[in-house]
């Protein structure tokens, strides 16, 4: 059997790590110094406080009816409202589940058809910003509160006033909202010095820049990943935070998933400096330095043009080693799709170079309909820091946008700022910026607003509140009314704008409200695009390929930033949910780091934990197989105050490293100054705290092996069938019998599920050093193998395995508990009774795959005794929960959880089906991991109805389940992995490292 590792300390030593180090871990030395007498004495304390716990009753908590109750608010019903997600990143299509007025949950909108559903980790999460204690609450001036009328009054005064020789400059996010574009075409109106200058967190400028060039506009094209059958992508992690990762990871599975009878499966080429998520899910990987990069994508076009006749460009120095993926293309032509995530114009210049030789424009990539994400420019934000520097700028109006931890050098912008006469910070959030600001505007939610969005040209969104302000706030666009003078609200106003410009005319009577209606109930709208067709223009790349080729190749170390796929560009960094979502490649969480490859870490003598510093920014190591040997990585988005009981700042701002004055943002830079500072800091990581002990927990196999027996990989599977046999009286299932199959070609470990499920089943954070401990309470996990050597970062591969309670029919667990608190239900389901469980954890121990929680504090407030709570993320205040789900028990301290198939889910659907009188439909049900999986990976359903999907993934012969050979009879299934290589998976791989 091939060998499968979590960690390199498995791989080495062949055990995973025993964890005693740790507090918790009992020592026997420790064990044997209690005497009888301590024993006797703690013993009869135990058994006094068990006696006080029987008579405490929880706390009550008085509910207000309502005087008059709305008539859309139905207590114990949920009503859902189509809106849309945008903080300044990727947009999604939503629904937002509201209970009894607060909004509890956030599913994707299953109508869109850019992502069918699917969310991001990010989107999920997002929901706890609206409960956030931390954010402005009312408007401010020199950080003392204002009303509103008297900010809006002297905002207005300074504007009017200011000198002519001044520029009014409006620093926004990039704007996608058409209503709030227009109200800024409406500011420039009225304000004819006012300049609109765009800021992203994370530059995409030279991705603009090389269209500009190309196609006469600086757009960004949107890409079809689902018509591609060859992807190579150079350093872009399309599945995790590139662009629009969520439609992409949709449009990516399309052709991974052997389904259907489908037999063919799209191949994937990475080119990378260290692992991310796309580089972990492709079939081949090739790791290169980042400043080699450019001429690695200068090689290939030379390849591709010389292979058709074409003329050549200089040369990139790396021919041989691209010689075969170019010939690929080729193969897949127009079906091919190459991207980078370069900022550099030249790099992608050539890469529209190469899909253009290949017919890729017009079929993988569409010109015709833009991104409209990332706006920013490079040079523009360095335009507006000299200004300010100069004291030409009079008024500084920030939108959204947070420059004083956004831009690119912040040192210079909290210089810059000085020099500006009147500042305004416009924002959601308690941020950076508005400690440099006279005036803060405090903006509702997204949740608490009327607005619009337009991700993808052609393809809009409703944003709608769905709950009242719980501050002092108002929306964007209602502020920048404020500011016209306009006395309308902001629904008025996006009413009539989408009246008069966006709704198609129509004869029919009061055509527009009801076509307003059902916009607004389904929350989208495709328009058709009344624009001239583009097409490539210019295709000279003399010298773009001259600049690259004489680039020279950086000698030694070099730093390569990252955005994390669950902090991102750090706007969202103030959530417990996504601090404590383990990154899906080193399982880390609550902390950036700088990963290393082993083979560097062997050469630097640096262990698991030490920290160095790179020109004064010290960060702790994390030893990462599939890293360059000469890069280290490190994500962006930290160095941002965690707010709570206890603020912190989290992790370390990098971006200072990579400052480059006037060639535009580059995420990459060479190491000049770096040295081991000699301490040690202890990471909070998942990895190893669960092992494979050598069994056979994923398999996996090759296309080729596959197209000759679809059960390769999987053999096992059916010797082990005939060796099932059982003392235990088999369970009848007279009714339903529940089922998942989890398909591990179509997951990329995204972790969407994890934090999906986390707020479905109200699963408590538990912060920073209870994770060091391995006392994380997520019920779902996805386990992340690597295969090969870890030497070999080209060979190594990646598998991912989703794990949640399996719902065995023969669950070990059930026999053990003392108190019968874990039991099987009528239909498959292994419960648990919350109230029942005595803590013995048992159960816990006896379960084979470690999927069994216990809650070692009081982490919700739901304890019966005061004061027992350990809350290290402020989870448990008055706001923040209103975010529980009703439906769903808050568990207490010494209680086990687990995952339930989300019961209440089944119940509730079970019912809408007998109120009406109808049979179940299979799908009707979906778990919460399910529902926000943007791969759609998890299919779940009803084992006993022969025509559900769940039944026929029962014949496939992929079909395997976790350690079968212990006869559990799990309830949940896995279908193997299939990778779309030549080669069987026991070869030799073809190419090593490149340097």
């Amino acid at each position: 059997m091939k060998k499968y590792w979590k960690s390199i300390e498995e791989y080495e030593d062949g055990v995973k790590d025993d964890h005693a180090h740790l507090p918790n871990k009992i020592q026997a030395s420790e064990a044997l110094k209690a005497s009888r007498r301590d024993f006797l004495k703690y013993f009869g304390f135990s058994v006094a406080s068990a006696a006080v716990l029987a008579s405490c009753e929880r706390p009550v908590k008085k509910a207000i009816p309502l005087l008059i109750q709305p008539e859309e608010i139905r207590p114990g019903i949920a009503s859902y409202y189509a809106s849309t997600f945008y903080v300044g990143s990727e947009a999604v299509p939503i629904l937002v589940k509201v209970r009894d007025g607060r909004p509890i949950k956030i599913e994707g909108n299953e109508s869109s058809v850019m992502t069918r559903g699917g969310t991001s980790a990010q989107v999920q999460a997002s929901l706890l910003g609206l409960y956030d204690e931390s954010r402005p609450k009312n408007p401010s001036f020199n950080k003392e509160e204002i009303t509103w009328d008297k900010a809006n009054a002297d905002v207005k005064e300074a504007l009017d006033n200011l000198p002519a020789d001044k520029t009014m400059v409006l620093l926004t996010a990039t704007v996608i909202s058409p209503s709030q574009k227009a109200l800024i075409q409406k500011l420039k109106t009225k304000y004819p010095n006012l300049k609109q200058v765009t800021l992203d967190p994370y530059s995409y400028s030279g991705l603009r820049e090389a269209y500009s060039d190309i196609v006469g506009e600086a757009i960004i094209p949107t890409f079809r990943f689902d018509k591609a059958e060859l992807i190579v992508s150079f350093g872009a992690d399309f599945l995790g935070t590139w662009l629009l990762p969520t439609v992409f990871t949709h449009q990516y599975v399309q052709n991974r998933k052997l389904d259907n009878g489908q037999k063919k499966l799209s191949k994937h080429i990475h080119f990378e400096g260290f692992m991310s998520l796309t580089g972990s899910n492709a079939d081949e990987r090739f790791v290169i330095k980042p400043s080699e990069e450019g001429k690695y994508v200068l090689s290939l076009y030379n390849e591709v043009a010389k292979s058709q006749g074409l003329p050549t460009l200089d040369k990139g120095g790396f021919e041989s080693a691209v010689k075969e993926v170019a010939q690929q293309l080729l193969n897949a032509k127009s079906a091919s799709l190459v991207v980078s995530g370069s900022n550099d114009k030249n790099v992608q210049l050539l890469v529209a170079g190469i899909n253009t030789m290949l017919g890729a424009h017009g079929s993988t990539i569409d010109l015709n309909q833009d991104i409209n994400l990332y706006q920013g420019n490079d040079s523009a934000l360095e335009q507006l820091l000299q200004s300010c520097k100069q004291g030409s700028v009079g008024a500084l109006i920030c939108l959204e946008s947070n420059p004083a931890y956004n831009m690119p050098d912040a040192g210079s912008f909290k210089e810059a700022i000085e020099k500006v006469g009147l500042t305004v910070n416009i924002t959601a959030q308690n941020d950076e910026t508005s400690s440099l600001c006279k005036y803060v505007l405090p903006a509702s939610h997204f949740l608490e607003s009327w607005g619009d969005a337009e991700a993808v040209s052609g393809m809009l969104s409703l944003t709608q509140p769905v709950i009242r302000p719980i501050y002092n706030t108002r929306d964007v666009n209602q502020i920048l009314l404020n500011l016209l003078g306009e006395d309308i609200s902001s629904y008025d106003y996006l009413h009539q704008h989408w009246q008069k410009n966006i709704i198609p005319q129509s004869t029919d009577s009061n055509p527009f409200i009801s076509a307003w209606k059902v916009t607004l109930s389904a929350g989208l709208l495709s328009v058709t695009m009344d624009k001239k067709p583009k097409s490539i223009l210019n295709t000279n790349l003399s010298s773009a390929a001259s600049k690259v080729s004489s680039d020279k190749n950086t000698d030694g170390l070099e730093l390569i930033a990252y955005q994390s796929v669950p902090v991102g560009d750090g706007k969202m960094a103030n959530n417990p949910w996504l601090q404590e979502l383990p990154d899906p490649v080193s399982r880390v969480c609550w902390d950036n780091y700088f990963s290393v490859s082993p083979t560097l870490a062997d050469e630097k003598g640096w262990k698991q934990g030490d920290v160095i510093s790179i020109s004064n920014i010290e960060l702790p190591v994390f030893v990462q197989p599939g890293n360059h040997h000469q890069v280290i990585s490190v994500a962006l988005g930290y160095g941002r105050t965690m707010e709570g009981p206890k603020p912190e700042v989290i992790g370390k701002d990098v971006k200072p490293l990579f400052v480059s004055k006037g060639t535009g943002v580059k995420y990459h830079t060479a190491i000049a100054d770096i040295k081991n500072t000699g301490r040690t800091y202890e990471l909070a990581t998942t990895q190893s705290h669960h092992s494979m002990e050598g069994r056979a927990i994923v398999r996996e196999t090759s296309l080729s092996e596959y197209l000759k027996d679809p059960a390769s990989g999987n053999e096992m599977h059916a010797e082990i069938e005939k060796l099932h046999t059982s003392l235990y009286d088999k369970h009848e299932y007279k009714g339903h019998h529940w089922a998942m199959f989890i398909d591990l070609n179509s997951c990329t470990g995204c972790n969407a599920c994890v934090v999906a499920c986390n707020v479905e089943n109200n699963v408590p954070v538990v912060g920073r050093n209870e994770v060091r401990r391995s006392h994380e309470m997520h019920w779902l996990r996805i386990d992340r193998y690597y295969t090969q050597a870890p030497n070999d970062p080209s060979s190594l591969r990646v598998v991912r395995q989703p794990v949640m309670c399996q719902h065995c029919d023969n669950a070990p667990c059930e026999n053990v508990c003392p108190v019968a608190a874990t039991t099987h239900s009528s239909e498959g389901i292994n419960q648990m009774a919350y109230n029942r469980c005595i803590g013995t954890r048992y159960c816990n121990n006896n379960c084979p795959y470690k999927v069994r929680r216990f809650n070692w504090y009081d982490y919700n407030g739901a304890d019966s005794i005061p004061y027992n709570r350990k809350d290290p993320a402020g989870m448990s205040t008055d706001l923040k929960r209103l975010v529980l789900n009703p439906d769903v028990t808050v568990r207490a301290k010494g209680v086990i959880e687990k995952c339930s198939f989300c019961i209440q889910r089944i119940q509730e659907k079970k019912l809408d089906a007998k109120t009406a009188g109808e049979p179940l439909r299979d799908g009707a049900i979906q778990t919460a991991c399910q529902q926000g999986c943007p791969a759609k990976a998890i299919t779940f359903g009803d084992m006993n109805d022969e025509k559900s999907v769940v039944s026929k993934m029962m014949k496939d012969p992929r079909r395997y389940h976790l350690l079968e050979e212990l006869h559990t009879l799990p309830s949940v299934a896995y279908l193997t992995k299939v990778r779309n290589i030549e080669e069987k998976l026991n070869a030799e791989p073809e190419h090593k490292t490149h340097s």
